[in-house]
């Protein structure tokens, strides 16, 4: 069976779109990459032909159907490649996975986003908390995922469902190297912010996280934090 072509339209910097260039890293599945500079107005061409909302990642396949959402982008590579083993079998597991992202985007990602980029000090010590709280909820929930027999599988970690990285690692590796982001911006905001790495409660999660960010995919083909600094220094308000 051939390998479908595939083009992916893709803005270096954003964490949405990293979910399908991780997942076509980890498949080494043969692409195309045309850069969407989001900084910018996107190009009519591409509004029209590709993305009427302008966002990425957007995935063309074999030069006629387009697949949008990086979800369903990612997932769409991971199907096509079933040996990755980056989509879980077992039915919990897979409700699992489905569920941490939702968390991290419903929970986390807005109280990340209140930590790192508000620069007003009155508040900054709630702030800081209240992202704090989120991650210890992330780290109950790495720690109470469903075990099965499946080599890699077992839920001991040090990824999220096991010794094997799968798709949840994968959607969120992006916003875990962004983490660092509010130790950066909040140093000499209130009182301050240093990442408490000895509190117990965040043990599974710093283990899940430290596994992600050094994954060699990840590292490979993600921006680091120092490239990240600059690029995100808008956001600061």
């Amino acid at each position: 069976m051939s390998l479908q072509k595939l083009v992916l339209y893709n803005y270096k910097f954003c964490p949405f779109a990293a979910r399908a260039v991780l997942a076509l890293a980890e498949t080494k599945h043969p692409y195309e990459n045309v850069e969407i500079d989001l900084s910018v107005p996107r190009p009519d061409w591409y509004l029209k032909d590709i993305n009427p909302y302008g966002q990425v990642p957007a995935l063309k396949v074999n030069d006629k159907d387009i697949i949008l959402e990086s979800l369903f982008v990612a997932e769409y590579i991971a199907d096509l490649h079933p040996e990755s083993g980056l989509l879980p079998t077992d039915a919990l597991q897979r409700a699992q996975t489905r569920y941490l992202i939702h968390h991290w985007g419903t929970h986390v990602q807005p109280a990340f986003g209140n930590a790192a980029f508000t620069l007003d000090p009155a508040g900054a010590q709630q702030r800081h908390q209240a992202f704090i709280d989120q991650l210890e909820k992330i780290d109950h929930l790495l720690r109470s995922v469903h075990k099965t027999s499946q080599p890699g599988l077992n839920g001991d970690g040090p990824f999220f469902l096991g010794s094997q990285f799968t798709f949840a690692d994968l959607a969120l590796a992006s916003f875990l190297t962004r983490v660092p982001l509010v130790e950066v911006y909040q140093k000499d905001i209130g009182e301050g912010f240093v990442f408490p790495k000895e509190n117990p409660k965040l043990k599974r999660f710093l283990e899940w996280s430290d596994a992600v960010v050094k994954r060699e995919t990840v590292v490979k083909s993600l921006p680091s934090t120092e490239e990240l600094i600059p690029i995100y220094k808008k956001w600061l308000k």
